[in-house]
């Protein structure tokens, strides 16, 4: 990697970790709060609600902001004609919500789910004005922009549910935070990345590079769809109280997943964009990318899954103790969610989206062979299916990336092995804790928390200082 390149992302990843650690404390511990003023019921409307919404939006609006990042050089008046098509699209997506809202709430029987479709339909149409100046910002790779964008919405959005949520107001608090994180972020990055809102009618020349974001658009909704397949089979079969009680252990779980997967992405696009014909330089910036994230993740997502109880019951209440075991299930997988994210961020900017999309059909297809005879064991048959297909998945992405790139899968391997074998130790090491403690409560969560820390850091220093060492010297140049 080019020094500059280096420098640019270098420095974005410091803002973006600060920004981001900041606005973590504030969405968790709103998100936290809101679930405790909220029930299983409010929460299985929602999911309900979701299912919708996150096809819809995973469109992407046909990737209209990736094409912008991916080629260099994108003319004013392409530029004006994808604002168009966005403009068009967020109109279109708006009215298919908001006239199927009345069946699909009916299919579910679920008719509250109703009225919040309609409102939060016009969320697509307020997301496709922030399209143009949130590409244009990352394409110049302004990460520091990005990260006061984030920050303001860090902020207003969780502050706007906890206000709706402490006035009564049940699952709308949840609706009604969606929308404000809309309305803020088109307002904040149009100011903050001046473009004007002129429309252009130039769609011969754009259909070239659309042809990348539609099939970059249909891996995005093909993925979305293998990604609420749970909800879609799950609210068919189960109570919204049930569905609640699942989304909950999934919110919890995904938490880091949902926020680090797009700034991972946000970064690595661009970048890999810049080097895209250079694959000995785009296998040396993957291996020490997923050698790095593996050093947090798989600590993050193992210990989260091991205090799991103790954390539900200190941060949560008790009446949602039922969530703790989907959570338990679901975050040893999660790290392969993350590394397959990572790698997807690649191959997009290889101009692969053709590879995305055969590995996503295949991890639906896994899904719905594995939730078959799993679905009658309740909900945590929802979450054994969850952790399969994400397994799938990786492998399958482990095999396209050696066919690509001048690399096998030992060597991927060993990338992840050091972070692997401290997170086994560090998991050994709050097991033992556990079962020589006799505690509860907060108290047995803080020593969970501090015992894992402390014995994953150890395992790492002692078992592969020169990966301390490599992040270090990052964050130096």
């Amino acid at each position: 990697m080019s020094d500059n390149l280096k420098a640019s992302v270098v420095s974005g990843m410091k803002w973006l970790a600060v920004s981001k650690f900041i606005i973590q404390l504030l969405r968790w511990g709103a998100t936290f709060w809101v679930i405790r003023l909220l029930n299983s019921e409010d929460y299985g409307i929602m999911a309900i609600v979701g299912i919708m919404t996150a096809i819809l939006m995973s469109g992407n609006f046909l990737s209209i902001g990736n094409v912008i990042i991916r080629f260099k050089i994108v003319s004013k008046p392409i530029l004006d004609t994808l604002f168009t098509l966005t403009i068009l699209l967020g109109i279109l997506f708006t009215a298919i919500q908001f006239f199927l809202a009345p069946w699909f709430a009916s299919f579910y029987e679920t008719e509250q789910a109703e009225l919040v479709l309609q409102l939060m339909a016009f969320t697509y149409f307020i997301e496709a004005l922030s399209v143009r100046p949130m590409a244009l910002l990352a394409k110049q790779m302004k990460f520091k922009v990005l990260a006061k964008i984030d920050l303001i919405m860090g902020v207003i959005t969780p502050a706007s549910v906890l206000v709706a949520a402490y006035l009564g107001m049940g699952y709308w608090a949840i609706a009604i935070g969606l929308v404000v994180n809309s309305l803020v972020k088109s307002i904040t990055s149009n100011l903050l990345m001046k473009t004007d809102f002129t429309f252009g009618m130039h769609f011969k020349r754009t259909s070239r590079l659309l042809s990348f974001g539609l099939q970059n658009s249909i891996s995005s909704i093909i993925a979305e769809i293998n990604s609420q397949l749970d909800f879609i089979v799950g609210g068919y079969y189960f109570t919204t109280s049930q569905l609640g009680i699942y989304s909950v252990g999934l919110q919890i779980s995904f938490i880091p997943l949902r926020k680090l997967s797009p700034e991972l992405r946000r970064i690595a696009f661009p970048a890999f964009s810049k080097i895209n014909n250079d694959k000995p330089r785009v296998l040396s910036y993957y291996l020490k990318s997923i050698r790095l994230i593996s050093l947090f993740v798989f600590p993050l997502f193992f210990g989260l899954g091991l205090v799991a109880e103790p954390l539900i019951e200190v941060v949560l209440t008790s009446k949602w103790i039922e969530s703790a075991i989907i959570i338990q299930i679901i975050c040893f997988a999660l790290p392969f969610r993350l590394l397959t994210e990572t790698s997807i961020g690649m191959l997009n900017a290889l101009g692969l989206s053709n590879i995305v999309l055969k590995n996503n059909i295949i991890t639906i297809v896994v899904f719905v062979l594995a939730v078959i005879p799993l679905i009658d064991t309740g909900i945590t048959g929802l979450a054994w299916a969850w952790v399969i297909s994400i397994m799938a998945a990786y492998i399958k992405m482990l095999y396209e990336i050696t066919k690509i790139l001048p690399t096998n899968v030992f060597s991927i391997i060993r990338a992840l092995s050091p972070s692997l074998l401290a997170s086994i130790i560090m998991i050994l090491i709050i097991i033992v804790a556990n079962l020589s403690l006799e505690i509860e409560g907060a108290t047995l969560l803080c020593v969970d928390i501090l015992a894992g820390g402390v014995g994953y850091f150890l395992a790492v220093f002692f078992g592969n200082r020169s990966l301390l060492q490599e992040l270090q010297n990052m964050f130096k140049k």
